[in-house]
């Protein structure tokens, strides 16, 4: 008569990291292993990963003699504020969503709430098996919150694997636009062709792997401004519907990323922690450089990226940020200039 019908359960945890970072940690089903308390409690405790690894639907099965068997599942996602999963164990009396809301208290300084209950009430003549189920679970649950700060700071206290360098310096020629976030790789399928094409038949020299430079973005729209290009070791004139860019040797902080493009955006996040934190103001472009070929290493593990954030430190605001224009105005010059370009070019033809 006096054992648990169901599970209430909430917990709260103050991390020093950024409201972004926190919010892919969770989002990321991949980093998960990373935190959870459970393999601490079955040595022979097994993690599969599902098909999908981030978002709605990202899941991963477990298995493990003394926790249990069963599976993960992210449900809700919406985008770095609140999360919600479901988890199923053959050990445990029914299914129990958990839902995570991330509350910024400052730039690096956040506050994560969690509430876990089991969707159905346990049938009467079970709940005696499970007396000490909602102890177990708040005393479990604890552990995993004190993983996943320990893990976060952990991180950031590593700077993530980021090294301060030297970027040298590049001339890169190829096509910009400013394009829906979702549709960059279609715009890298169609474009690093018509780039690769160009150099071919100007008998260009290149000197490196591609890379995608960002200009610009806008969050709540999740358009970006971009250009899809490749590496060169002299200047050109630049025919009409290409672009030239020069990125000066100059500071910056550099992120080698295996994996999948699709981790792009973790490291991102994990970078703009590191420049919401530090005195350095960011230099446009950022810099993806595609290291590995993925037709010649089908293992998608060892695709290496290069992330580049490049630096200004002459100041609290740095010389590019003050004449950075806004994405509007950058599109607008953009084909003012292709209209001059094509303008000039007819009146040579002429």
């Amino acid at each position: 008569m006096l054992s648990p019908s169901t599970l209430t359960d909430k917990g709260e945890i103050k991390i020093n990291c950024s409201k972004g970072l926190l919010g892919v940690m969770i989002n990321d089903i991949k980093e998960w292993k990373n935190w959870l308390s459970w393999s601490k409690e079955d040595p022979n405790f097994t993690l599969s990963l599902g098909g999908r690894h981030i978002n709605e639907g990202a899941n991963f099965t477990f298995e493990g003699p003394i926790f249990g068997k069963g599976r993960v599942e992210l449900e809700e996602s919406l985008k770095d504020s609140i999360m919600a999963a479901q988890i199923l164990n053959d050990k445990w009396p029914g299914k129990v969503k958990i839902t995570f809301q991330i509350i910024p208290e400052s730039k690096s300084l956040v506050l994560l709430t969690t509430r876990s209950r089991i969707v159905n009430k346990i049938p009467f003549f079970k709940r005696v098996l499970y007396r000490s189920f909602p102890e177990e679970y708040k005393k479990r649950h604890e552990a995993d919150l004190l993983g996943l700060k320990t893990y976060i700071e952990g991180m950031i206290n590593s700077k993530f694997g980021a090294e301060a360098t030297t970027f040298p310096g590049n001339l890169y020629l190829g096509k910009k636009a400013p394009i829906y976030n979702m549709n960059i790789p279609k715009f890298y399928a169609e474009n690093y062709p018509k780039v690769y094409k160009l150099f071919d038949s100007l008998n260009l020299k290149q000197t490196g792997p591609p890379v995608g430079l960002i200009y610009d973005w806008e969050g709540g729209s999740n358009y970006v401004y971009i250009m899809a290009g490749l590496p060169l070791d002299q200047k050109i004139k630049v025919p009409i519907g290409f672009d030239l860019e020069e990125v000066p040797r100059i500071p910056c902080i550099k992120l080698e990323v295996y994996g999948h493009y699709n981790n792009l955006k973790t490291a991102h996040v994990k970078m703009d922690h590191f420049m919401s934190t530090s005195s350095y103001s960011l230099f446009p472009p950022i810099i993806e450089e595609y290291v590995t070929n993925p037709n010649e290493e089908p293992d998608t593990s060892k695709w290496l990226t290069n992330v580049y954030y490049l630096l200004d430190n002459t100041g609290s605001y740095s010389a590019g940020l003050a004449n950075k224009k806004s994405m509007e105005e950058m599109i607008k010059e953009q084909e003012e200039q292709r209209k001059k370009n094509l303008e000039g070019e007819n009146k040579q033809r002429r």
